[in-house]
């Protein structure tokens, strides 16, 4: 059981099943930190604009969620970092400052080759960050997503 959990969500599905990790792993009493990077393009006629079409749409989802969990009366936050630097590295300062004791993130389930040419935060995360990291595989998010039910 941990004190205080950094949530790393993207709004996916996978992300909710690890949600459900994280509420499992937490403390009575323990905090909750819901982390949603909001990744930029750099310059160009793109920059500043955000890399997922529907952000929109995932912060309000995110938002929904945060509210729900305060009403189930766990102590929970929504931070949105907005940015232009590696999600991956965004996420091991975010623990930091917030004093996390672990990560739980989800994956998409690449493989080596598919995540590095994709790019696999939660293949980089275990060796930025400073505190444990636990994987959320989609196989495990779908078997607590129907244990939950």
């Amino acid at each position: 059981m941990y004190g205080t959990i950094l949530w790393s969500t993207d709004a996916s599905v996978v992300a909710d099943g690890a949600l459900a990790e994280a509420l499992r792993l937490l403390q009575p009493g323990g905090r909750l930190i819901a982390f949603h990077c909001d990744e930029r393009f750099l310059g160009g006629r793109a920059g500043g604009m955000p890399v997922l079409a529907d952000e929109t749409d995932r912060r309000g989802k995110l938002r929904g969620q945060v509210e729900q969990l305060k009403t189930d009366g766990i102590d929970a936050e929504l931070v949105v970092e907005t940015t232009h630097h590696n999600t991956a590295g965004e996420i091991a300062k975010a623990a930091e400052v917030y004093g996390a004791d672990v990560i739980v993130c989800g994956t998409r389930g690449f493989g080596v080759v598919a995540g590095a040419v994709a790019g696999s935060v939660a293949m980089r995360l275990p060796h930025l960050a400073s505190c444990p990291v636990i994987v959320v595989s989609e196989k495990a998010a779908a078997r607590s997503a129907l244990a939950t039910r």
